[in-house]
Formats: structure tokens, sequence, C-alpha cells
């Protein structure tokens, strides 16, 4: 019998669980990848916030505000996930997915830098996520539980195990674009290899597009709600009862749209001199908010998940099943 499986994908803007209880069981879930300190009263009066603390990571573990994405304490600018923010945000992830007393697996990924290197990429999983007994505590209330085998992968890597098939043939040439909300992280694959020299991560985040359609449309005396931004993104126009007021709007988030777009088809382009052989597959959040206008943009080239939460959690699950299938194996991860 193989224990539960608790994959973490912590993002800059989100961090993503799945829990894979067997081989077809899956439970999602998600939060903000952001902290407040316990000395800030300012943070207690926010929605949606927790306390969290853990004494398995020390003076790291000390109480913090979690769970809210107007904490002021976000993921730094560097693009680094090796930081006290995201060792609690990964923990906090896994000790809301567990029972108490429960022993589980745990895989999370890591940027890929950091993965070519086997000595660094054993450290940063040690340093991410403890091994054997975890002491911590959500909202005051004690949990403890127990990691056994750990694994790490490479950031948006999930998709290889989503379609192996697919990516295994030799003659198949392909990029994976992860769209989130604060960057992407490109990688070119060939043979189910990512070729580390060809990828990178770059400042395209769906957040900034947000806010830019969103000045663009105040601006013309547009005001729309947070849950309305995005469904007119997808929908190509903020749906207004007046013809002409929609149309006004569908060339305001056309024109932000085909700006963001164009960078970054600059970005892959200057990044693999190869990128008219390249089949584009596209995951993260953001990539299925701009399904339509990358699909005319890239054509039959470009490839997405079959839906929204699929896209968002692709690398997770992905993470998760190839951690069930090493386990499964019996090759085993430390």
């Amino acid at each position: 019998m193989i224990n539960t499986i608790i994959a973490v994908d912590s993002g800059k803007a989100e961090t993503k669980t799945v829990v894979l209880h067997d081989k077809k069981d899956i439970v999602r879930d998600h939060f903000p990848t952001a902290i407040g300190t316990a000395n800030d009263g300012r943070v207690d009066l926010l929605d949606g916030v927790h306390t969290f603390s853990s004494k398995t990571l020390g003076e790291a573990g000390k109480e913090v505000r979690i769970g809210c994405g107007e904490l002021p304490i976000k993921s730094d600018d560097n693009y680094s996930k090796d930081t006290d923010i995201n060792r609690l945000c990964t923990l906090y992830a896994i000790a809301r997915s567990v029972q108490p007393g429960e022993t589980v697996n745990v895989v999370t990924g890591c940027p890929l830098s950091i993965y070519s290197r086997k000595e660094e990429r054993m450290e940063y999983g040690r340093n991410i996520v403890p091994n054997g007994k975890v002491e911590c505590a959500i909202d005051g209330k004690p949990i403890e539980f127990n990691i056994d085998k750990r694994l790490v992968c490479a950031e948006s890597t999930g998709i290889l195990t989503m379609h192996p098939d697919l990516f295994a043939k030799k003659e198949y040439d392909a990029a994976i674009v992860d769209m989130g909300g604060l960057n992407m992280n490109i990688a070119a694959v060939n043979n189910s290899n990512i070729i580390i020299e060809s990828s990178h991560t770059s400042r395209h985040g769906g957040r900034e597009l947000v806010r830019e359609i969103r000045r663009a449309l105040m601006d013309h005396g547009m005001e729309i709600t947070d849950t309305q931004i995005l469904t007119s993104i997808t929908r190509g126009s903020v749906n207004y009862h007046d013809d002409d007021r929609k149309e006004e709007s569908k060339a305001i988030i056309g024109q932000a749209v085909c700006s963001f777009i164009d960078e970054i088809e600059k970005t892959l382009r200057n990044s693999w001199k190869n990128f008219d052989t390249l089949e584009l597959f596209f995951i993260g959040g953001t990539s299925y908010l701009l399904k339509d206008f990358l699909t005319e943009r890239f054509g039959e080239h470009a490839h997405f998940e079959k839906d929204f939460e699929t896209s968002r959690y692709a690398n997770a699950e992905g993470f998760a099943r190839k951690m069930y299938q090493k386990l499964a194996e019996g090759s085993g991860t430390k």
C-alpha cells in the first residue's frame, strides 16, 4: 500500500496542492503565496486569514498569518523559491491536507537551475520539505504527522507525466510555457528530457495584464468588479447591454492582450532559434485564461489542457502521479 501523496506547487502568486489518495482519487486546493507577521494587527482583519506555526522549522516556523492574498509579505522578486515564505506556504499546504498522525509522501517542484545540479537539488528538498515527524499548529490547533518519502521535480514539468506517450517521441520537439500570476516559466523538451540551457523564467504574469486591462477600462469610464475582469478577458469583452459599449471594451481588451502576447512571443523567439518548429504546450491559469487569443496567434501548434482547473494544477498533479509511479515501481525517494 502506498501512503497518501501530497504534491505542492508553491508558485510566486499561488500555492497549489494535489492530494493523491490512490491512483485516481485526487483532491485539489490552493491559496495565495503570502504571509503576514503576528505582530501586525492589521492582518487579523483580513478575510480568510489563518495562523500557522511549526516547531519543526525552528525560528523560521514562528507564528505567521497565512491564507490571504492581501497579506503584505509575498514571494521575493528574484524568482527564488528557496525562501522562508515558500517553506512556510509549502508546509502549511501539507499540514492542512493531512489527517492527524498520518504518514504521507511529499513531492514539490524546484527551479530548473537548481534541479540540474543533484547536490543542490537534494539540499533544496531538505530545506523546503522536512523529513520525519512534523509538528505544526493551524489557528492554535496542534497537528502532528510524519513525512516518509520526499521527491523534488523540475518546475513546470508536471505535464510530462500527464502526457507521457506524446512527449516520449524522439522526433517531437516541444516547449512548455507555464504562465502563472506573476511570471512565466519556459522549458524546451525533446524525448521527454528538459533542455536546461533553453529554459528560464520571465516577468510575464497574468496579474500585470489584469491590472493593465483594468486601468485601460477605467480610463474609458468602465468600472467592473474583480470577478468580472477575468470573465471579460476570457470572453474578449465586457458584457454590456449597450452594443457600442461592448465593442469599445472588446477593442480595449484585445489591444492589451495582443501587446501582452507580443512580448511573450518575443521572449520565446529570443529563447529558441528553432521556435517555428516547436509545438507549444501552455499550462497554468493565465494560459487557459488567454486560450482563445493564444490559439489565434499560434494556431494548431498551441496546445492546452482540457479546462482551467486542469491547467492550473497541471504541475502539482503531474508531480503527484510521478511520485506514485516511482513508489509503485519500488524505486523509492529520499
